[in-house]
This record gives C-alpha cells, sequence and structure tokens, in this order.
C-alpha cells in the first residue's frame, strides 16, 4: 500500500510557507493511493497565482496551487476535520467554485485536492454534507495500519454531481455492509435545514417522520438512500496479507 506520494505532498504543505511555488502535482487513484504524475515546475508565474490560495493560507498553512487549464485551478492544502464546509465557504466567497474535490487522511490531517473555476455552480448545497462525512468519529480514516476491525475509509471524491464517492481497503469485505454502509446511510438532515415551504402547512407536518433520512432522500443536507457497491479488488500485501480496495457511490 503504497503512502509515499501522499506523505511528500504532506511534506510540501508543511515546509513552506508561501502558497506560489512550482511542484509536483498528484491524483488519488481507485485504491486511495497517491502517484506522482507530472512535474509542474514549467508553470508560468500568473498560471499558478489565485486568490482563494491567500484567503485559505492564513487560516490552513501552505496551499500548493497549480494551474489545471481552461480557466481552472487546482489547490492542495491539509484542512481540520472540522473546517471543511468553512474551507470551501472561503472559497466560494472569493468568487471561486469548486469543481470537484479529492479528501484523504494521512498522519491524523485530512488533505484536500480541489479544482476551481471562476464559473458559477451550486455546489454550496453540497458543503454540509461533506463536513458531516468529514468530521472527526463520522467514518473510520485508515491509518497507517490496516486491521480486520472495520472497513477503512481512503479517501471521499465528488464532482458536486448526484453523487459522490467513497473508497476504502478492508480485510473483510462483509464489514463494508455490516459497518461503514450504516454509517454513511445514517447522515441525516439537521433542524436548521429543513425545507420551510415544504413543511409550512399542517398536512405535511409529520412529527414521527421530520428528523429521519427517510423523510428527507431530497434535502442537501443528508444522504439519499443506501451507497452503492460499485468495485471491489483484491491485493496482496507482504504484512497484512489479501485486502480488497472498494468504492462505494453514494446519492445525497
Amino acid at each position: 500500500m503504497k503512502k509515499s506520494g501522499l506523505i511528500y505532498i504532506l511534506a510540501l504543505l508543511t515546509a513552506f510557507s508561501f502558497p506560489v511555488f512550482a511542484q509536483e502535482e498528484s491524483y488519488a487513484d481507485y485504491d486511495g493511493t497517491v502517484e506522482v504524475v507530472k512535474d509542474n515546475s514549467e508553470f508560468d508565474e500568473v498560471s499558478i497565482k489565485c486568490s482563494a490560495a491567500d484567503i485559505l493560507k492564513p487560516k490552513y498553512g501552505n496551499v500548493i496551487v497549480s494551474d489545471e487549464g481552461n480557466s481552472t485551478i487546482k489547490l492542495t492544502l491539509t484542512v481540520p476535520s472540522e473546517e471543511i464546509e468553512n474551507m470551501l465557504s472561503l472559497v466560494v466567497s472569493d468568487g471561486w467554485f469548486p469543481k470537484s474535490l479529492t479528501i484523504q487522511s494521512a498522519n491524523g490531517s485530512l488533505v484536500v485536492f480541489m479544482t476551481i473555476s471562476r464559473e458559477k455552480n451550486d455546489s454550496f448545497r453540497r458543503f454540509k454534507v461533506l463536513q458531516k462525512l468529514s468530521a472527526k468519529g463520522v467514518l473510520p480514516w485508515k491509518g497507517s495500519v490496516l486491521d480486520n476491525k472495520e472497513a477503512y475509509v481512503t479517501s471521499i471524491e465528488t464532482q458536486f454531481g448526484e453523487d459522490f464517492l467513497i473508497k476504502g481497503q478492508t480485510l473483510k469485505s462483509n464489514l463494508i455492509f455490516t459497518k461503514l454502509t450504516p454509517r454513511i446511510s445514517s447522515i441525516g438532515a439537521d433542524k436548521e435545514n429543513l425545507d420551510s415551504e415544504r413543511f409550512s402547512s399542517r398536512s405535511n407536518f409529520d412529527r414521527t417522520k421530520i428528523f429521519t433520512r427517510e423523510s428527507y432522500s431530497d434535502n442537501d443536507t443528508g444522504i439519499n438512500g443506501q451507497p452503492f457497491f460499485e468495485r471491489g479488488t483484491y491485493k496482496e500485501d507482504p504484512s497484512v496479507g489479501r485486502y480488497m480496495v472498494f468504492t462505494l457511490r453514494c446519492r445525497w
């Protein structure tokens, strides 16, 4: 299980105090590991300037910035688990809109890979769910050792469409269905985010269902239905033996 790429990203984010510098771009592959794929050292000064990075740096430290082309910028930074929603809101407040987002965990920190552009979208509707999923204790993020206690999450990935991916690894595939998917599907609606128009009339008001996930399947603050097991691939590792790399597709 390769971790050198992600550790390298963490080292860059920790070692430098300025947001603009030549760097190697990374991406998360299907099993949650990170591979170095190209050298961005030829980016010119204009292509890696981004006001959103300047807003994020004072709060979260170093931000790696790269030009993805087509007026799209990629930001890489570490964010505390309780700050995902706030971090995304800060980006939108500066007139930038997230197009894709990958959240990974390494050494107790959340590493965020995010592409943004000036083209408006409604990605902000998904921020609260992403915050709930990233909060401490909600999902079992994979640490340095893979054991048989959980189906561990390695990344949350989305392009802010109608669904998102949760990728992970496990020594026992049944743990995906008995322990992980119930945690994901339990993410429900918040009282302060109820659809006031939908529940304004007495005929629509049902006290027995008002805070259940089933009654809010169309509410943007919760998960819609059960996660779908999209893919599972077995791999071998000398330290743990045979394990599964899996992908769950979830709707919100």
